[in-house]
């Protein structure tokens, strides 16, 4: 018997569904063929690492929770052997797969097609104790083409394995920092509440205080335009540092001067032209998505937070079967597809798109197309079937996808990029133009596509400049000045965040790292920066006002109160490069451990002599529980001041201590703690 493993159940689902009948569904399987082929599956990862009450001894003192105290004397916590624990809600799942396997001939992982994947499954096999023949199929899309295509071309199990221990070495890494490192500054933090410390979201968290800072410290400067008229349009003055008024950032901030060269310009009551250049030019359409791109996207087009866009992505991949894999950080697609392009365009006209379709060239062959820029996955793309129905924001994003796809078969955007530079009174003066040619692909927006655009895109404003003559004389009709006033950076959204966690080397100074840092994929994964946001949200730390992402006060002291190592973006980034170094088999997976135990030790040591007073995060959207507090008399266990009153649905108070978990009846007066009694 052939058993496939599936990273989840849709995933299962989906294979069965393409191997041979008859299909029997049973108890979290189907079999097929009669019973020859099994597919199985887990619900994401079925193991976890074991809590750091399994590597402590025994004669650690309990919380009133039942859980070992955190104390200086068991850090740092560095297993010597890793052990896995099987996940409460798993082990009846656990015990289907361990009997199949004992069943088996040959087993088939099918986990997702990333480290992540590679290493879910590989693990259930580890715990099981399978050491039979493996194999793995790689599978970026569920349509019933990929799927037969990838059942047909199963690969060796043993040639991924540089792919599972990069995703080992990320977990334990992440163990040995987490654990530790919030263990650590906690207790520097003198009981005053948890400080939560994350590989990637510690550096993640300080990209938005800084932003923060900068916007609330910022000063405003006022700045002038000086600007002459000419044959009815509007040149503005050429700035050049040598001139008094202009300051060292390029903006010419003295009023008088820019009164002065405007008055010079009236008083000339001429310009000649100096140069002049129409050109035509074209603009591809944008490559496909990333999962970070497509957030970006949504984000300021629909206000959709970056984990709502995985979450509708994943389920337009697994559910229904209409989109391919969508966490991945490419935006090309393998030349090697490209004879797939017209059964897809017809599959869209088929789903509603027709359309969209009717003006794309199936044989035109955009920038799109290159082997060579593919890594694990590539581009998210429509894969021209359907399961199901789609409406609301998962239709959106389905149609972005959609409109992203055909784009790539229509013809560029033609446009007339002109520049006029003209001389009055001594000084250089030049406008620009854009004026659209022809719409190509941009048609398929409505022209609207300004959130695609990047800053080189746009070549003045789409009015025209009528074609001079080099050396014609033109009169100046009118001349004024445009007092404007520099901005601040904007705060940070979903989608912007997503994009500065991919593209971190912008948010570095240092030369040597930024050129370093834009060779790899920022920190994080695809799979991995929602769930970071998320992380943040949850732990008070960030809040949401509308679209845009805010630190909190308590956000904000525990950037300050962390060392820079662990707060540094350069770090996390260039730990994640040594992780693709892993999965390259480039990197030996022990050394990197080794050098984050030593990481984590020396970080310990910093943290036992500092100073901290952090206090404590309140989650957004309140307590969590509904149950309004106030603050209450100090605790009577461990004589902190952090008793809360709480409410319960009879309307009597209890007090319960957050440092210590220890509850309490009020005593008589209500103004102390009275009996004690087991922590809710």
């Amino acid at each position: 018997m052939k058993l496939f493993i599936a990273e989840k159940p849709s995933l299962g689902k989906a294979i069965a569904q393409y191997l041979p009948g008859p299909h029997k569904s049973g108890n979290g399987a189907i079999e097929c063929d009669g019973g020859k082929t099994v597919v199985t599956w887990a619900f994401g990862h079925l193991f976890e690492q074991a809590e750091p009450d399994y590597y402590t001894p025994d004669t650690v003192p309990l919380t009133p929770k039942g859980k070992k105290k955190w104390r200086w004397e068991e850090l740092p916590i560095l297993p010597d052997k890793w052990v896995l624990a099987a996940k409460d809600d798993a082990k009846a799942q656990i015990k289907v797969i361990r009997d199949l396997l004992k069943k088996a001939d040959s087993v088939v992982n099918a986990g997702d097609p990333d480290r992540e994947g590679q290493l879910l499954v590989d693990e259930i096999l580890d715990e099981c104790g399978w050491h039979g023949p493996t194999q793995r199929i790689w599978l970026a899309a569920l349509d019933e083409q990929s799927v037969k295509k990838a059942l047909g071309s199963l690969k060796d199990n043993a040639d991924y394995q540089n792919l599972k221990m990069s995703a080992q070495a990320r977990s334990r890494a992440d163990w040995l920092m987490g654990m530790n490192l919030t263990r650590a500054f906690t207790l520097a933090n003198s009981g005053s509440g948890v400080l939560s410390v994350g590989r990637v979201q510690t550096p993640t968290l300080r990209l938005v205080v800084e932003r923060d800072h900068a916007i609330e410290h910022f000063q405003p400067k006022d700045y002038f335009v000086p600007r002459i008229q000419t044959r009815g349009f509007w040149s503005a003055w050429e700035k050049h540092d040598d001139f008094p008024g202009v300051d060292g950032e390029g903006y010419l901030t003295d009023r008088g001067a820019a009164d002065a060269l405007v008055q010079k310009a009236k008083a000339s009551g001429k310009a000649v032209v100096l140069d002049y250049s129409s050109a035509e030019k074209k603009q591809a359409a944008p490559l496909g998505f990333s999962l970070a791109e497509l957030q970006k996207v949504c984000s300021a087009k629909f206000g959709l937070s970056a984990k709502d866009v995985l979450d509708i992505a994943q389920s337009l991949y697994e559910e229904h079967k209409c989109a391919t894999y969508p966490r991945t950080d490419c935006r090309y697609l393998p030349e090697e597809q490209f004879a797939e392009a017209s059964r897809v365009l017809d599959g869209l006209a088929r789903l509603g798109f027709a359309e969209l379709t009717k003006g794309a060239d199936s044989r035109a062959k955009s920038a799109i197309w290159n082997t060579g820029k593919v890594t694990a996955h590539h581009a998210i793309i429509p894969t021209g079937s359907m399961t199901g129905s789609l409406s609301g924001a998962a239709a959106k994003v389905y149609d972005l996808i959609v409109r992203n796809y055909v784009a790539q078969f229509y013809p560029p955007y033609v446009y007339r990029a002109v520049k006029a530079v003209l001389g009055c009174a001594e000084e250089k003066w030049a406008a620009t133009a854009s004026v659209p040619v022809s719409a190509g692909w941009k048609a398929l927006y409505n022209n609207d596509t300004k959130i695609y655009e990047t800053e080189n895109d746009n070549e003045g404003q789409e009015s025209d400049i009528p074609v001079l003559n080099k050396g014609e004389t033109l009169p100046v009709t009118d001349a004024d000045v445009q007092a404007k006033q520099t901005q601040p950076p904007k705060r940070f959204t979903d989608g912007t965040l997503i994009e500065a966690m991919s593209n971190i080397h912008k948010f570095v100074d240092d030369p040597e790292a930024k050129a370093k840092l834009k060779e790899t994929s920022g920190i994080g994964t695809e799979a991995t920066r929602a769930s970071i946001l998320e992380t943040l949200l949850k732990r008070g730390f960030i809040e949401r006002k509308g679209k845009q992402m805010v630190s909190t006060a308590a956000g904000r002291a525990l950037i300050k109160a962390l060392p820079d190592v662990l707060t540094n973006p350069v770090t996390t980034a260039q730990w994640e490069d040594v992780l693709s170094g892993i999965a390259e088999g480039r990197v030996p997976a022990d050394m990197f451990e080794q050098k984050q135990r030593e990481f984590v030790t020396k970080l310990i040591s910093v943290a036992k002599t500092a100073h901290i007073q952090v206090g404590e995060a309140r989650p957004q959207g309140g307590n969590g529980a509904g149950k309004p507090k106030k603050a209450g008399p100090t605790c009577a266990a461990c004589k902190k001041a952090k008793t809360v009153v709480l409410k319960t649905k009879t309307g009597k108070d209890w007090l319960k201590c957050e440092a210590c978990g220890a509850a309490f009846w009020p005593d008589k007066d209500g103004k102390g703690c009275g009996t004690q009694w087991a922590a809710r």
